[in-house]
C-alpha cells in the first residue's frame, strides 16, 4: 500500500513539473469567479491606472477596514476579458473600451458603468521665441522617432519654421507608477524615441532649461506644465494639431476629448456587483470625492472638470450602463467610408458652407458632398420629405414646415451655429442718418429706386450727395442685404449705377473711403465693421419698432433687424448611414468652429459646440440602438406559404 502511494505521489508531481514546463499560451485565462464575499473587492487591468487606487487604498482603508481591495495588473485587454468572464469585479483601463469587448461582454451577460478618473497628458514644452507653435503627430514623430538623432534644426520637422537650431531636448527619469515615456511612444510611429534625449531629473530643472534655453524642447506630464507656467517662466506648450485646428494643452480640451497627447484613464464595474457588493460602490464614491482626487495629481495625472466627476457620481447611483465617457468611439467613421451626403439651404450661406467643408474632403475621399442651396423654404421642404441629409439655413422652420415634417415622421436635430450681421456705415460726422428704416436702407441700394441724394432718402435728409462704395452686384453680401430690407419684390436687384471697383470687395477699403467723405455710405459684416479700425460709425435701424443699434447684445437676441441667425438641421432618419455621421460629426468639430470664427461668425462658441455633440451622441446612439434591435417577424399567411412541392 505504501508503495502505492508513492507511485501516485510521484505521478502527481511529475505532471505538476509538466504543466510548469508547458505553460498554457491563453493570455486571458478564464479565472474562477470572483469572490462573492460583499467585502472582497477584486480590480484587473492596466498598472498605470492602479497606481491610482494603490494610493487610494490606504485613504479608504481609515473608513472601511473592512473591505479588502485586491489590484492585479495584467493589463487593460486582460481586465476588460476578467471583467466580461466575471472573475473581476472592476476592469482598470488605459484608453476605451473596444466594441469587440462590448460586444464579447453583452454575450456574456455582463453589463458595466464607465467611470472616468483622469487623464494621462503629455505636453511639449518650448522657450517663448521658439518658432515652433503647433505640430501634427507626424512632424511629432519626425521629431522622436527613434531614428531622428539627426534632427536637429527646425526646417528638418517643418520646412517653414526655418533653420533655427533644436538645441537640446529632454525627458523626466523613468518612473515605474508613470513612466513618461509610455504614452508618446504608444502614440508617435517607431518603437522607441530616439536616444539623445537629456534626462532632467525635475520638471522644475526642466523648465529653468527651458527659461534658459531658447532653442530647446521638453517632454513633461501637463499637469507638471500646469504647475511650472509662471509669468516669471518664459516657457510655453506646443499646440497639437488635431485636423486643421491646433489645440491648446489644457483641462477644457481634456474633457472634450480634443488634445492629441492624452489617454484615459477608465473603470469599468460589472453593474451586477454593484448590487451585490455595496462597499463597491463606497469605493468608487470615494475615488471620485476630493480626498480620492488629490492621488491623480501626485503621480501627475490631469483630474477632469467637477462636473465630469458630478456625472460619474450620477452614473453609479442610476447605474447607468454602457458607453458614456468614451461614446465618441461610435463616430469614429473609417477613413474609406463611401457614400453621398445631400446638403441644401440658402445661396446666402454657400460661401460659408463651402469653406466648412473643404477640410473634409481630403479624410473622406469616397463621400462626395452634394450640396444644391435653392433657399431656406426648398431645404426644409427637403428635408421634410426625406430628399435632404443636412440644410444649412438662416431661420428654424415655421409651422407649415414642422407639420410636414410630423406627418412624414422626420425628426429633425436643429444646430444654432452662431449669428451674423449686416451694419449700415456712414461717415463719423453724418448727423442726419442716425437711424434708417428698412425702406430707407433698401432706397439707398434697390436698383428700382437709385438714389443719388441723401434727401431722396428720407425727408429731412439734406440735399447731400450719396457716395455709395459697396460691394460687387450678386456678391453674397449685397444679395443678404437685399433680402433682409426688400419688401413686395420677387427678385430686388442691386443697384447698377455704381462702377465696379475690384477694391470695393474689400470691407476695410470701403471703412476708409466713408471715412473720408461725408456723403458716404456703406455696409459691411459685423466683424468687418469691428476690425476696420476707421473713423465711421454703424447706424440704428428701424423695422417698425423703433431704432435698434447693431450692437452684439441685440444681434444675438434678435432685436437688430438686419441680424440673421445661422443653423444646421439634421435629419435625424439618415444617422443610420456612415457617412452622414462622419459629416454631422466632422461639422460640430474643431475644424468647422475654426472656420467659423475666421469667418466672422458671431457666437460660435466652444462651449456651444460641446453641448451640440452631447446630444449627437445620443442620437447616433440611438440610431444604433434601432439598427441592432430586429424587426419583428411577421406571422406567415396563406398566400405568402410556400408550395410544398
Amino acid at each position: 500500500m505504501l508503495t502505492y502511494f508513492r507511485r501516485v505521489w510521484v505521478l502527481l508531481m511529475t505532471c505538476a513539473a509538466l504543466l510548469a514546463t508547458f505553460p498554457f499560451t491563453n493570455a486571458s485565462p478564464v479565472r474562477a469567479q470572483g469572490s462573492t464575499d460583499p467585502n472582497q473587492l477584486t480590480f484587473e487591468g492596466s498598472a498605470l491606472v492602479a497606481a491610482v487606487l494603490e494610493a487610494a487604498k490606504t485613504g479608504y482603508a481609515a473608513r472601511a477596514p473592512q473591505t479588502q481591495i485586491t489590484l492585479t495588473t495584467s493589463g487593460t485587454g486582460t481586465g476588460i476579458d476578467q471583467l466580461c468572464n466575471g472573475a473581476a469585479d472592476v476592469a482598470m483601463a488605459y484608453g476605451a473600451i473596444s466594441d469587440a469587448q462590448i460586444a464579447d461582454c453583452t454575450a456574456k451577460g455582463v453589463t458595466f458603468v464607465e467611470l472616468l478618473l483622469g487623464y494621462d497628458a503629455v505636453a511639449l514644452v518650448a522657450n517663448t521665441v521658439s518658432p515652433a507653435q503647433c505640430l501634427s503627430i507626424d512632424q511629432l514623430s519626425t521629431l522622436l522617432a527613434p531614428g531622428a538623432a539627426n534632427v536637429n534644426v527646425w526646417s528638418a520637422v517643418d520646412a517653414s519654421l526655418g533653420d533655427v537650431a533644436i538645441e537640446a531636448l529632454y525627458i523626466l527619469p523613468d518612473n515605474e507608477q508613470r513612466p513618461p515615456r509610455f504614452l508618446l511612444d504608444r502614440l508617435l510611429a517607431g518603437d522607441g524615441l530616439r536616444p539623445d534625449l537629456q534626462v532632467a531629473e525635475t520638471a522644475t530643472a526642466m523648465s529653468d532649461k527651458i527659461n534658459v534655453e531658447r532653442g530647446a524642447i521638453g517632454i513633461m506630464p501637463l499637469q507638471d506644465l500646469i504647475v511650472e507656467r509662471t509669468p516669471s517662466k518664459a516657457i510655453r506648450p506646443i499646440q497639437i494639431r488635431s485636423g486643421t485646428a491646433c489645440i491648446e494643452p489644457n483641462a477644457v480640451n481634456l474633457d472634450e476629448g480634443r488634445y492629441p497627447l492624452a489617454e484615459s484613464l477608465l473603470l469599468y464595474v460589472n453593474a451586477a456587483r454593484l448590487e451585490a457588493k455595496p462597499p463597491l460602490a463606497d469605493f468608487l464614491r470615494y475615488l471620485l470625492s476630493s480626498d480620492g482626487r488629490r492621488n491623480l495629481i501626485t503621480l501627475k495625472y490631469v483630474p477632469p472638470s467637477e462636473v465630469l466627476y458630478t456625472r460619474g457620481l450620477s452614473y453609479i447611483e442610476t447605474r447607468r450602463t454602457g458607453r458614456t465617457y468614451s461614446r465618441v468611439q461610435v463616430v469614429n467613421v473609417p477613413a474609406n467610408t463611401a457614400g453621398v451626403v445631400t446638403l441644401d439651404g440658402t445661396p446666402l450661406l454657400s460661401e460659408l458652407v463651402r469653406d466648412i467643408n473643404a477640410p473634409f474632403a481630403p479624410r473622406y475621399t469616397s463621400i462626395t458632398l452634394l450640396n444644391q442651396p435653392l433657399g431656406n423654404a426648398t431645404a426644409y421642404r427637403k428635408l421634410c420629405e426625406n430628399r435632404a441629409d443636412l440644410i444649412f439655413t438662416t431661420r428654424q422652420p415655421n409651422s407649415e414646415e414642422a407639420d410636414l415634417c410630423q406627418n412624414n415622421s422626420i425628426q429633425t436635430l436643429q444646430m444654432p451655429l452662431g449669428f451674423d450681421a449686416d451694419l449700415i456705415v456712414v461717415n463719423a460726422e453724418n448727423t442726419f442718418a442716425r437711424c434708417l428704416s428698412l425702406a430707407n436702407v433698401e432706397r439707398l441700394f434697390n436698383d428700382r429706386y437709385v438714389a443719388k441724394r441723401w434727401s431722396e432718402v428720407a425727408q429731412g435728409f439734406p440735399d447731400l450727395e450719396i457716395v455709395a462704395i459697396t460691394p460687387r452686384s450678386g456678391s453674397i453680401e449685397s444679395d443678404a442685404l437685399l433680402t433682409a430690407v426688400t419688401r413686395n419684390q420677387i427678385a430686388p436687384i442691386f443697384r447698377s449705377d455704381i462702377a465696379e471697383n475690384a477694391q470695393s470687395n474689400d470691407p476695410i477699403f470701403r471703412a476708409v473711403a466713408v471715412q473720408n467723405t461725408l456723403g458716404g455710405v456703406t455696409f459691411m459684416r459685423y466683424s468687418d465693421f469691428m476690425r476696420s479700425g476707421a473713423r465711421v460709425q454703424a447706424v440704428q435701424i428701424d423695422a417698425g419698432n423703433g431704432c435698434v443699434s447693431p450692437t452684439l447684445a441685440n444681434i444675438q437676441n434678435g432685436s437688430y433687424p438686419l441680424a440673421r441667425s445661422l443653423f444646421a438641421a439634421l435629419n435625424l432618419s439618415s444617422l443610420n448611414r456612415p457617412e452622414v455621421r462622419a459629416y454631422a460629426w466632422y461639422l460640430l468639430g474643431d475644424d468647422s468652429l475654426t472656420i467659423l470664427n475666421q469667418e466672422g461668425v458671431i457666437g460660435a462658441e466652444a462651449n456651444v459646440f460641446a453641448a451640440l455633440r452631447e446630444v449627437l451622441l445620443e442620437r447616433i446612439e440611438a440610431a444604433e440602438r434601432a439598427a441592432a434591435t430586429p424587426e419583428p417577424t411577421a406571422e406567415p399567411t396563406a398566400a405568402a406559404t410556400p408550395d410544398l412541392e
